[in-house]
This record gives C-alpha cells, structure tokens and sequence, in this order.
C-alpha cells in the first residue's frame, strides 16, 4: 500500500509542477522529523474512521459539512473510492452524500419535494442545522474530486455525475446580484465571504473534474472578492459589514486563487496581511478552518513563506492533538477559539487535511 501512495504521490507532483504560475516546484512540509506530522495523520484518520456513523456520515448539526471534511481528509492523505486502506470508508461517505442529493419534483425538474428547496442541492435534513451552503460547497468538492479520480462502477459513476452537474447548477443560481453567496441555496440579497469561499473551490473542483461553470459566474464571484477587500489587505466577512480576519482572508485568497487570480496587487497585499497575522503562535478566532486555508495559502507562495508557517504553525498543531483510548489521535475544537463547537470530527478533519495540504495528493491542493 505504501507504493500504491508514493505512486499517487509521484503524480500529483508532476501535475503539480505545470499547473500554476506562483511556485516553481513542489515544496513539503521539512521543519519537524515528517514522521511526528505523519504519525498525527494516521492517528487522526483512525479516530475518524471509527466515528464513522452507519450511515456513512459524521457529525450531528453539520452532518453534510462535517462529513464531507472527513472524506476530504481520506482522499488527502492518497486514499480513494473502493481503494486503500480506508477505500470503504469514503465510498461509505460518498454514498451518504449521494443520499442527501435532492431529486427533482416530477412538475419542475428545477425544485426539489422539499419546498424551498432546489433539486441537487445536498442537503442533511432539518436536523443537519449549520450546513446549508458551506455543506453544500464541501459536498461538491467531495464528488468532484472523487469523480474525477476514477470510479470503476458505471452506476455510481452514473448517479456522481448527475449529482454534480445539479450541484454545480445550484450554486450557480444561488449566486446574488453582489456576486457573493448566502447561507440558503436561493437568489437572494444575503451574502457573505466564507460561504462564498467554499463555492468557489466547489466550482474549482468541478471545472478541473470536466464540468462547464457559466464565465458569468465566474466573472461576479472575483469581483464580489475583490470589493470585499479592505485597505489593510484583509477580506471583510461581507460587504454590509467591516469585520475581518486572518481565517476569513486565508479562505478569501484561496478563492481568488480558485478564480485564477494568482497575482496582483490585491493578493500581495492580502499575502502581507497574513504574514503579520500568522508571525507568532496566538489564538487566532476559528483557528482550524483558519490554518486549514492558510497553508493553501503559504503552499502555493513561495519556499520561504511555507517553511515558516511548517516552523511557526505545524507543531502548534501536534501540540493540541489528544490521544483517545485506543492510541487514535484527534483534535477537539471546543474553547479553542469559537463560541460555537461543532465537535472532535470537525477539528480532527480540518487538522488532518491542514497536515496533509504539503503532500498535495487532494487535486485541490495542487498549485
């Protein structure tokens, strides 16, 4: 199995190498012995396997969101559908997903049964209470990613490729007049930047899979980024209010990154704000999705940038992991930085795929 991982992660270095303008050769995490940050990723993927539900999911009021994490961080660490290690588990994953792809209504193939609601988006149910769009985001990504990766069974490959193509058309009319999304899966004049982050991957993902995003789209999702920008280089949390923060400018960058925005004046500067923000090790507020787009960030910058984040931010990381009983490692979110804990599957997954983002064997990692 081990081969089977060095081979995937041979590739993922070539392709790497000429996809992108910002860095000119793949670069790995090489600040600590790489076994302690390994070590951790296995220990962390052996929690989350055993927390898997029946049903294939984790978490409880973000079952969509926090479940498509966990599959994220399987196929990051050089898993995929049916093969490796933990092969079973994301099929598992991607199977429950699938479920929560709403069908269209028989009288308008553009509506779902549930009113409200439009057909593909993917949805936990009314428990599943914090999800909505940022779940709906993660879930594309899931699919996309593990569509285009190589499906040997027609009929699941069948049912991926519809539930992407109805996925992609949700947020592509969830889009508002700003050009931002909001937390409903509707047109609307609500929007904000950490939804709008996680749908702009979601259609990285999928363009990269072969999907066709509306150019249009993809025109009013930069420019909505770029006036949410503030002059100190920070993304604000949407254009009604002023509040940012490193976490909501990681994911911001990542974004324009997404949209092909590599470099300009706007993401220098955004990079420069980082930089001060991320100098020292302090609490920074949602500090797991925070560090979980930063190292996207610093992986595609430079040499410099990435060996001091490995320096500053990676034992930082080791060091808030736990050992649960049977010698598995995971991380717990609560009183770390939020007022509102979603759980040790949650952290455990965002620091699992935030160890894993230097071994860019996720496509969305790829520079």
């Amino acid at each position: 199995m081990a081969t089977f991982r060095w081979i995937l992660l041979l590739f993922a270095a070539l392709t790497a190498a000429g996809s992108s303008a910002i860095a000119k050769e793949p670069v790995r995490a090489r600040s600590l012995p790489d076994r302690q940050r390994t070590d951790a990723i296995e220990g962390g993927l052996r929690f989350l396997a055993a927390q898997q539900q029946r049903d294939g999911s984790w978490g409880s009021k973000s079952r969509v969101g926090v479940t498509s994490l966990a599959v994220l961080a399987f196929l990051a660490h050089g898993d995929q559908l049916g093969r490796g290690p933990y092969g079973g588990v994301i099929e598992r994953g991607v199977r429950y997903l699938l479920s929560c792809s709403l069908a269209p209504a028989k009288s308008n193939p553009a509506r779902s049964t549930i009113p409200g609601k439009p057909a593909g988006y993917i949805w936990g149910g009314r428990s599943d209470t914090d999800s909505r769009m940022h779940g709906h985001g993660y879930a594309t990504q899931v699919l996309a990613t593990v569509y285009g990766t190589g499906v040997r069974s027609p009929v699941l490959r069948a049912q991926l490729r519809t539930a992407i193509q109805r996925a992609v058309r949700v947020i592509e009319g969830a889009q508002t007049f700003t050009g931002g999304w909001g937390y409903e899966p509707s047109f609307s004049t609500s929007h904000e930047g950490s939804i709008t982050v996680t749908v702009a991957q979601a259609l990285r993902v999928a363009r990269d899979a072969g999907y066709l995003i509306d150019k249009e789209v993809h025109r009013r999702g930069l420019k909505y980024l770029r006036e949410s920008q503030k002059p100190d280089g920070s993304f604000r949390y949407s254009l009604t209010r002023s509040d940012s923060t490193p976490a909501l400018t990681s994911a911001a960058l990542c974004a324009m990154y997404g949209f092909a925005e590599y470099e300009s004046k706007k993401t220098r500067a955004a990079l420069d704000y980082l930089r001060k923000a991320h100098e020292h090790k302090r609490t920074l507020f949602w500090p797991y999705y925070g560090r979980y787009y930063a190292a996207q960030v610093y992986y595609r910058s430079s040499r410099d940038d990435w060996r001091r984040w490995n320096r500053t931010w990676v034992p930082r990381i080791l060091e808030e992991s736990e050992r649960d009983r049977d010698g598995s490692v995971y991380w717990d979110d609560a009183h770390r930085g939020t007022d509102r804990s979603q759980g040790r599957a949650y952290a455990t997954a965002f620091s699992c795929l935030t160890l894993s983002v230097g071994d860019g064997l996720l496509p969305l990692f790829a520079k």
